[in-house]
């Protein structure tokens, strides 16, 4: 069978395929630190798992409406008003199955082909490829670790042209944990209206974040309600990865077009899930502020001891759980002889002599950096910053 061409161009997951290869390495018994997985090492809250299980009692096995139940849609829609001020209705909300999947069905349902998207660089890998498959063109635009990692309004209108349809922006950000301040935020508001164009908002760490730090959701800010795609999920704020439940709220329109596109790939997302995304938007989460308290404690650690490495430089991120050191001081040195032409050399040479599992930054659009998630145990963090420190005290 002849594949069609389309799927040539379709890359692996880094970031899976990094989590892959320390599986199979576990799997030989090797003992591998694993710093790539975006997924909270906390267990799904008890109440939300007893949820699903009276659920399936009650007899949710059933296929649902494709844009999703109307209690759930409904809670969705309380929760994102309640908890950060987005007036949507639950006709204005759609859940999917997973964040993955709720960003391919805007990007199918907002991009026409050729049209240019402008993507803050760096970015989560899903992105550009998203992009490019609905036809689109993605415009990275740079930011860098001295500007916190936050794109200006100049660095957005240098890149516009004028084929330039949208912006996809995500605060705080998966890999930097960097996030825009309002007064921030109200700049590339405006130059959103002056350019006319649209805004997918994913808001999906929104929850995570430090220092008292308060994410403003782009669709509350003035005049971005009706330009504004919000996309969130109960992943990573309730450690529920594997439940697949994506969000999106935004412009009725918007939200319709994905309903329809979604009923002709997978309809409803699992009818059990939707009854543990119920329970995980309306009850108590006062294990949020604990689990926030943990990612603290290993984020000042991480950072701290990435810092002391020679030659690694890593800012402090505002949100989500990940660090994002810069590496390129060992780019051209060599180990034992083998130049590290890359940032991949770098991290094979980690995972191989050090037993520990980095993303290079070359997916993300930052090549010499590198992601690694504090969504471990401190232990952990403190053996693979051990191991890390061994390694690249052999680069000459």
């Amino acid at each position: 069978m002849k594949l069609a061409s389309r799927t040539a161009s379709i890359p692996a997951s880094e970031t899976l395929a990094i989590t892959a290869r320390a599986n199979q390495l576990r799997a030989q018994g090797k003992d591998v630190i694993g710093f790539g997985a975006g997924e909270p090492d906390f267990p799904t809250p008890r109440h939300i798992i007893e949820a699903a299980k009276k659920g399936l009692d009650d007899g949710w096995t059933r296929y649902t409406a494709a844009q999703g139940h109307p209690d759930v849609l409904k809670a969705v829609a309380a929760h994102l008003n309640g908890q950060f001020g987005l007036a949507v209705e639950p006709g204005q909300c759609i859940v999917s199955v997973g964040g993955k999947h709720t960003l391919y069905n805007a990007m199918m349902c907002l991009v026409e082909p050729g049209d240019e998207v402008l993507l803050p660089a760096p970015y989560w890998v899903t992105y550009p490829v998203q992009i490019q498959m609905a036809g689109g063109v993605t415009v990275p635009v740079s930011a860098t670790a001295e500007n916190g990692f936050r794109v200006t309004v100049a660095d957005l209108e240098r890149a516009c042209t004028p084929k330039t349809r949208g912006i996809i922006l995500n605060s705080p950000s998966n890999p930097t944990g960097a996030a825009y301040t309002e007064a921030q935020l109200l700049e590339i508001a405006e130059f959103v209206k002056a350019r006319d164009l649209w805004v997918v908002s994913d808001e999906i760490y929104a929850r995570l974040a430090y220092d008292g730090f308060k994410c403003r959701f782009f669709g509350t800010l003035p005049g971005m309600a009706e330009r504004t795609l919000t996309v969130y999920g109960l992943a990573k704020t309730y450690s529920m990865t594997g439940w697949r439940i994506g969000i999106a709220a935004g412009p009725k329109p918007v939200v319709e077009a994905m309903g329809r596109l979604q009923g002709q790939v997978t309809s409803n997302p699992t009818s059990v899930a939707q009854v543990a995304t119920i329970a995980a938007l309306t009850q108590p989460d006062d294990f949020i502020a604990e689990w926030i308290t943990a990612f603290d404690a290993r984020r000042r650690v991480m950072v701290q001891r990435l810092n002391a490495i020679p030659g690694v430089r890593c800012n402090l991120p505002e949100g989500a759980f990940y660090a994002f050191p810069d590496l390129s001081a060992y780019l051209g040195r060599s180990w034992r002889g083998k130049v590290l032409a890359n940032d991949w050399d770098i991290i094979n040479l980690l995972m191989d002599e050090g037993l520990v599992a980095l993303v290079p930054g070359s997916p993300f659009g930052a090549p010499g950096f590198a992601r690694l998630s504090y969504a471990t145990s401190m232990a952990n963090i403190e053996k693979g910053l051990d191991r890390m420190v061994r390694v690249l005290g052999e680069v000459e």
